[in-house]
C-alpha cells in the first residue's frame, strides 16, 4: 500500500476518520509530536511541571490533553496527547476510549527506560492486546540507539506484546509523519 501523508490542500476525507493517541513518559515528546504534525493549531493544556521526572526536561507538562489533526490518505487522523505524570493517568484511560492506536513515546534518556516502557506496557496492556501500536524510542541520542532497540524490542515480545519498535526525533515531522504512516498502515491492515 503506498500511504503517504496528505497536505491539507488536498484530502477530501473520503474515509471514516480515526482516533489516534500518543501515550509515554514526561519528557519524551508527546506535545512536539502532536504540534510538528498538526494540520490545525494545537488544542493543549500545559502547567507547570511538578513532578521530578518532569523537571528534568522542561518547566511545563502537559495536564489534560492535546489535539490536533492530520490526513493520511484521505483519511482523518484526529490525534491525541496524554499526560506523562502518573498522576494525569485517568485522563490517558478516558483519551484512549475509541482509539483505533496508539503511538507510545519512550524517553531513551531516561535513567531507566525499560521500567517506563514496563509501565506504559501493563498500564495499556488491555488496550495494545485489541489495537496496533507502534512504540517510538525519542532521546536516542542520550544512548546508543542500537543496543535499545535491540532491548526494547526483545523486552516487549519477553511481555507478550508484538508493537513494532521505531526511533524517531519528535522534532522532526518527517519522523513524526513515519510513525504516523506506519500505526495507519497497522491499523488498516489489521481492520482490512
Amino acid at each position: 500500500m503506498n500511504t503517504k501523508l496528505i497536505p491539507n490542500n488536498e484530502h477530501d476525507s473520503t474515509n471514516k476518520p480515526l482516533k489516534i493517541v500518543f501515550v509515554g513518559n514526561v519528557g519524551s515528546g508527546k506535545t512536539t509530536a502532536v504540534s510538528i504534525i498538526s494540520e490545525v493549531p494545537v488544542i493543549g493544556s500545559e502547567a507547570k511541571a511538578t513532578e521530578h521526572d518532569a523537571l528534568h526536561r522542561k518547566l511545563t507538562t502537559t495536564v489534560g490533553l492535546e489535539y490536533g489533526v492530520v490526513h493520511v490518505d484521505n483519511t482523518k487522523l484526529h490525534i491525541y496527547g496524554t499526560p506523562g505524570q502518573r498522576r494525569f493517568d485517568f485522563m490517558a484511560s478516558i483519551i484512549c476510549k475509541g482509539a483505533a492506536g496508539m503511538i507510545v513515546l519512550i524517553d531513551n534518556g531516561h535513567s531507566q527506560p525499560l521500567t517506563e516502557i514496563d509501565y506504559f506496557l501493563q498500564f495499556h496492556g488491555p488496550f495494545l492486546k485489541k489495537h496496533p501500536a507502534i512504540i517510538g524510542i525519542t532521546h536516542y541520542d542520550d544512548n546508543d540507539t542500537e543496543t535499545y532497540l535491540i532491548e526494547y524490542h526483545s523486552y516487549i515480545r519477553k511481555n507478550g506484546f508484538s508493537c513494532p519498535v521505531m526511533r524517531v526525533d519528535a522534532r522532526e515531522k518527517n519522523q513524526v509523519q513515519k510513525l504516523v504512516t506506519r500505526l495507519y498502515n497497522e491499523i488498516i491492515h489489521r481492520n482490512g
